[in-house]
Protein backbone atom coordinates (compact mmCIF):
# COMPACT_ATOMS: atom_id res chain seq x y z
CA UNK A 1 0.00 0.00 0.00
CA UNK A 2 1.40 3.40 -0.87
CA UNK A 3 1.59 6.06 1.83
CA UNK A 4 -1.51 8.19 1.88
CA UNK A 5 -3.66 10.45 4.03
CA UNK A 6 -7.15 9.23 4.75
CA UNK A 7 -9.74 11.46 6.38
CA UNK A 8 -12.89 9.73 7.56
CA UNK A 9 -15.96 11.61 8.69
CA UNK A 10 -18.85 9.53 9.98
CA UNK A 11 -22.18 11.25 10.52
CA UNK A 12 -24.92 10.19 12.84
CA UNK A 13 -25.54 6.47 12.60
CA UNK A 14 -29.22 5.87 11.97
CA UNK A 15 -29.42 2.66 13.95
CA UNK A 16 -28.48 4.39 17.18
CA UNK A 17 -31.23 6.98 17.31
CA UNK A 18 -32.59 5.30 20.41
CA UNK A 19 -34.25 5.92 23.75
CA UNK A 20 -31.05 6.56 25.69
CA UNK A 21 -32.80 7.82 28.80
CA UNK A 22 -35.25 4.93 29.05
CA UNK A 23 -35.12 2.82 32.21
CA UNK A 24 -32.71 -0.11 31.86
CA UNK A 25 -34.11 -3.60 31.44
CA UNK A 26 -33.33 -6.25 34.02
CA UNK A 27 -33.66 -9.32 31.83
CA UNK A 28 -32.47 -10.40 28.45
CA UNK A 29 -35.27 -10.41 25.87
CA UNK A 30 -36.49 -13.67 24.42
CA UNK A 31 -34.04 -15.14 21.92
CA UNK A 32 -30.89 -14.00 23.72
CA UNK A 33 -28.72 -16.57 25.49
CA UNK A 34 -27.06 -16.24 28.92
CA UNK A 35 -23.64 -17.82 29.52
CA UNK A 36 -21.95 -18.86 32.75
CA UNK A 37 -18.41 -17.58 33.19
CA UNK A 38 -17.62 -20.74 35.20
CA UNK A 39 -18.54 -22.90 32.19
CA UNK A 40 -15.36 -24.47 30.73
CA UNK A 41 -17.01 -24.08 27.32
CA UNK A 42 -17.81 -20.41 27.91
CA UNK A 43 -16.47 -19.26 24.52
CA UNK A 44 -18.65 -21.85 22.74
CA UNK A 45 -21.71 -20.61 24.62
CA UNK A 46 -20.79 -17.01 23.82
CA UNK A 47 -20.41 -17.82 20.12
CA UNK A 48 -23.84 -19.50 20.12
CA UNK A 49 -25.31 -16.54 21.96
CA UNK A 50 -23.92 -13.94 19.58
CA UNK A 51 -25.01 -15.97 16.55
CA UNK A 52 -28.54 -16.33 17.91
CA UNK A 53 -28.71 -12.59 18.60
CA UNK A 54 -27.91 -11.55 15.01
CA UNK A 55 -31.40 -12.17 13.55
CA UNK A 56 -32.97 -10.20 16.42
CA UNK A 57 -30.57 -7.28 16.04
CA UNK A 58 -31.04 -7.36 12.27
CA UNK A 59 -34.76 -6.69 12.58
CA UNK A 60 -34.42 -4.50 15.67
CA UNK A 61 -35.12 -4.94 19.37
CA UNK A 62 -37.79 -2.38 20.38
CA UNK A 63 -37.58 -3.33 24.07
CA UNK A 64 -33.93 -2.25 24.04
CA UNK A 65 -34.51 0.81 21.86
CA UNK A 66 -32.43 -0.66 19.04
CA UNK A 67 -33.67 -0.10 15.49
CA UNK A 68 -32.97 -2.66 12.79
CA UNK A 69 -29.35 -3.02 11.71
CA UNK A 70 -30.03 -4.66 8.35
CA UNK A 71 -29.90 -2.51 6.37
CA UNK A 72 -27.61 -0.37 8.50
CA UNK A 73 -28.07 3.34 7.70
CA UNK A 74 -25.00 5.58 7.66
CA UNK A 75 -25.94 9.21 7.12
CA UNK A 76 -22.55 10.40 5.92
CA UNK A 77 -19.17 8.87 5.10
CA UNK A 78 -16.36 10.95 3.58
CA UNK A 79 -13.17 9.54 2.07
CA UNK A 80 -10.68 12.30 1.28
CA UNK A 81 -7.57 10.76 -0.32
CA UNK A 82 -5.24 13.49 -1.48
CA UNK A 83 -2.29 11.61 -2.97
CA UNK A 84 -1.19 8.31 -4.46
CA UNK A 85 -2.50 6.30 -7.42
CA UNK A 86 -6.07 6.83 -6.26
CA UNK A 87 -6.53 10.52 -5.42
CA UNK A 88 -10.23 11.05 -4.78
CA UNK A 89 -12.75 12.82 -2.63
CA UNK A 90 -15.66 10.42 -2.25
CA UNK A 91 -18.66 11.58 -0.23
CA UNK A 92 -21.40 9.05 0.60
CA UNK A 93 -24.78 10.09 1.98
CA UNK A 94 -27.78 8.02 3.12
CA UNK A 95 -25.73 4.87 2.73
CA UNK A 96 -27.54 1.58 3.48
CA UNK A 97 -25.37 -1.43 4.29
CA UNK A 98 -27.18 -4.73 3.70
CA UNK A 99 -26.78 -8.49 4.23
CA UNK A 100 -25.37 -8.13 7.75
CA UNK A 101 -27.92 -10.70 8.89
CA UNK A 102 -26.04 -13.31 6.83
CA UNK A 103 -23.04 -13.07 9.19
CA UNK A 104 -21.72 -16.36 10.59
CA UNK A 105 -19.56 -16.35 13.72
CA UNK A 106 -16.47 -18.53 13.20
CA UNK A 107 -14.60 -17.93 16.44
CA UNK A 108 -14.93 -15.86 19.59
CA UNK A 109 -12.82 -15.55 22.73
CA UNK A 110 -13.51 -13.52 25.86
CA UNK A 111 -10.61 -12.53 28.12
CA UNK A 112 -12.24 -11.64 31.47
CA UNK A 113 -9.03 -10.24 32.96
CA UNK A 114 -8.45 -7.76 30.17
CA UNK A 115 -12.16 -7.38 29.30
CA UNK A 116 -11.30 -8.02 25.64
CA UNK A 117 -13.29 -9.96 23.06
CA UNK A 118 -11.66 -11.30 19.90
CA UNK A 119 -14.06 -12.37 17.17
CA UNK A 120 -13.82 -13.78 13.66
CA UNK A 121 -16.75 -14.03 11.27
CA UNK A 122 -17.79 -14.06 7.64
CA UNK A 123 -20.99 -13.10 5.79
CA UNK A 124 -22.65 -15.73 3.61
CA UNK A 125 -23.72 -13.03 1.13
CA UNK A 126 -21.86 -10.04 -0.32
CA UNK A 127 -22.07 -6.91 1.81
CA UNK A 128 -24.11 -4.38 -0.20
CA UNK A 129 -23.62 -0.63 0.13
CA UNK A 130 -26.33 1.37 -1.59
CA UNK A 131 -26.77 5.15 -1.43
CA UNK A 132 -25.97 8.60 -2.78
CA UNK A 133 -22.45 9.61 -3.73
CA UNK A 134 -20.37 12.51 -5.02
CA UNK A 135 -16.87 11.90 -6.34
CA UNK A 136 -14.03 13.93 -7.86
CA UNK A 137 -10.35 13.25 -8.43
CA UNK A 138 -8.24 10.67 -10.21
CA UNK A 139 -8.23 6.86 -10.26
CA UNK A 140 -4.84 5.63 -11.45
CA UNK A 141 -4.35 7.64 -14.66
CA UNK A 142 -7.96 8.68 -15.31
CA UNK A 143 -9.92 11.66 -13.96
CA UNK A 144 -13.30 10.92 -12.40
CA UNK A 145 -16.23 13.14 -11.46
CA UNK A 146 -19.89 12.38 -10.76
CA UNK A 147 -22.87 12.70 -8.46
CA UNK A 148 -25.84 10.36 -8.12
CA UNK A 149 -26.66 6.85 -6.90
CA UNK A 150 -24.14 4.11 -6.34
CA UNK A 151 -24.11 0.44 -5.41
CA UNK A 152 -21.08 -1.41 -4.10
CA UNK A 153 -20.95 -5.16 -3.49
CA UNK A 154 -18.10 -6.54 -1.40
CA UNK A 155 -17.43 -10.27 -1.18
CA UNK A 156 -15.97 -10.46 2.32
CA UNK A 157 -14.15 -13.71 3.04
CA UNK A 158 -13.09 -12.86 6.58
CA UNK A 159 -13.81 -10.21 9.21
CA UNK A 160 -11.70 -9.97 12.38
CA UNK A 161 -12.70 -7.76 15.28
CA UNK A 162 -11.37 -6.76 18.68
CA UNK A 163 -13.67 -5.30 21.33
CA UNK A 164 -12.24 -3.56 24.38
CA UNK A 165 -14.62 -3.33 27.35
CA UNK A 166 -14.74 -2.03 30.91
CA UNK A 167 -17.25 -2.36 33.74
CA UNK A 168 -19.11 0.69 35.06
CA UNK A 169 -21.68 1.17 37.80
CA UNK A 170 -25.12 2.46 36.76
CA UNK A 171 -28.10 2.68 39.09
CA UNK A 172 -26.44 0.25 41.45
CA UNK A 173 -25.81 -2.35 38.74
CA UNK A 174 -22.63 -3.28 36.90
CA UNK A 175 -22.81 -2.70 33.14
CA UNK A 176 -20.34 -3.21 30.33
CA UNK A 177 -19.05 -0.18 28.47
CA UNK A 178 -17.38 -0.47 25.07
CA UNK A 179 -14.09 1.42 25.00
CA UNK A 180 -13.28 0.63 21.39
CA UNK A 181 -14.15 -1.72 18.52
CA UNK A 182 -11.73 -2.26 15.66
CA UNK A 183 -12.37 -4.32 12.52
CA UNK A 184 -10.24 -5.56 9.64
CA UNK A 185 -11.61 -7.49 6.69
CA UNK A 186 -10.38 -9.45 3.70
CA UNK A 187 -12.28 -9.17 0.42
CA UNK A 188 -12.17 -11.56 -2.50
CA UNK A 189 -14.09 -9.27 -4.88
CA UNK A 190 -15.39 -5.73 -5.17
CA UNK A 191 -18.06 -4.69 -7.66
CA UNK A 192 -18.97 -1.03 -8.15
CA UNK A 193 -21.67 0.82 -10.07
CA UNK A 194 -21.73 4.63 -10.06
CA UNK A 195 -24.64 6.25 -11.89
CA UNK A 196 -24.42 9.66 -13.57
CA UNK A 197 -20.65 9.87 -13.90
CA UNK A 198 -19.30 12.76 -16.01
CA UNK A 199 -22.60 14.67 -15.84
CA UNK A 200 -24.55 11.76 -17.29
CA UNK A 201 -22.31 11.01 -20.28
CA UNK A 202 -23.29 7.34 -20.69
CA UNK A 203 -20.32 6.28 -22.79
CA UNK A 204 -17.76 7.81 -20.44
CA UNK A 205 -19.65 6.60 -17.38
CA UNK A 206 -19.93 3.02 -18.64
CA UNK A 207 -16.24 2.92 -19.53
CA UNK A 208 -15.25 4.29 -16.13
CA UNK A 209 -17.37 1.69 -14.33
CA UNK A 210 -15.66 -1.04 -16.34
CA UNK A 211 -12.27 0.47 -15.52
CA UNK A 212 -13.09 0.68 -11.80
CA UNK A 213 -14.16 -2.95 -11.67
CA UNK A 214 -11.07 -4.08 -13.55
CA UNK A 215 -8.93 -2.23 -10.97
CA UNK A 216 -11.01 -2.95 -7.87
CA UNK A 217 -8.01 -4.06 -5.79
CA UNK A 218 -6.33 -0.64 -6.05
CA UNK A 219 -9.60 1.14 -5.24
CA UNK A 220 -10.28 -1.12 -2.27
CA UNK A 221 -7.00 -0.05 -0.70
CA UNK A 222 -8.49 3.44 -0.38
CA UNK A 223 -12.03 2.40 0.59
CA UNK A 224 -11.06 -0.29 3.09
CA UNK A 225 -9.92 1.88 6.04
CA UNK A 226 -13.10 3.97 5.86
CA UNK A 227 -15.35 0.92 5.71
CA UNK A 228 -13.54 -0.64 8.67
CA UNK A 229 -13.85 2.60 10.63
CA UNK A 230 -17.55 2.99 10.01
CA UNK A 231 -18.23 -0.63 10.98
CA UNK A 232 -16.38 -0.06 14.22
CA UNK A 233 -18.33 3.12 14.96
CA UNK A 234 -21.70 1.60 14.11
CA UNK A 235 -21.28 -1.65 16.02
CA UNK A 236 -19.90 0.21 19.05
CA UNK A 237 -23.08 2.28 19.24
CA UNK A 238 -25.37 -0.71 18.71
CA UNK A 239 -23.55 -2.78 21.31
CA UNK A 240 -23.43 0.05 23.84
CA UNK A 241 -27.18 0.57 23.71
CA UNK A 242 -27.58 -3.14 24.45
CA UNK A 243 -25.14 -2.98 27.37
CA UNK A 244 -26.76 0.21 28.72
CA UNK A 245 -30.07 -1.60 29.11
CA UNK A 246 -28.89 -5.01 30.33
CA UNK A 247 -26.83 -5.37 33.55
CA UNK A 248 -23.69 -7.48 33.36
CA UNK A 249 -25.08 -10.17 35.69
CA UNK A 250 -27.92 -10.76 33.22
CA UNK A 251 -25.52 -11.27 30.31
CA UNK A 252 -22.78 -13.29 32.01
CA UNK A 253 -23.82 -15.52 34.91
CA UNK A 254 -21.36 -16.53 37.69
Amino acid sequence: MTANILKIVCGFVYVVIVCVNAAPSTKLPKGFIQCKQSDPNFDTCLMTGVQSAIPHLAKGVPSLGILKMDPLRIDKLLIDQGSGPVSIKLDFKNLDIGNLKSIVIDKIHFNPEGNNVDIELHPLKPIVMDGDYEISGKVLILPIVGKGRCKINIDVSNLIGNIKLKTVLKNGNKHLEIVNISWTFTASKLNLKFDNLFNGDKALGDNMNVFLNENWRELLIELKPAIEEVFGTAFKEIGQQFFNRIPLDQIILP
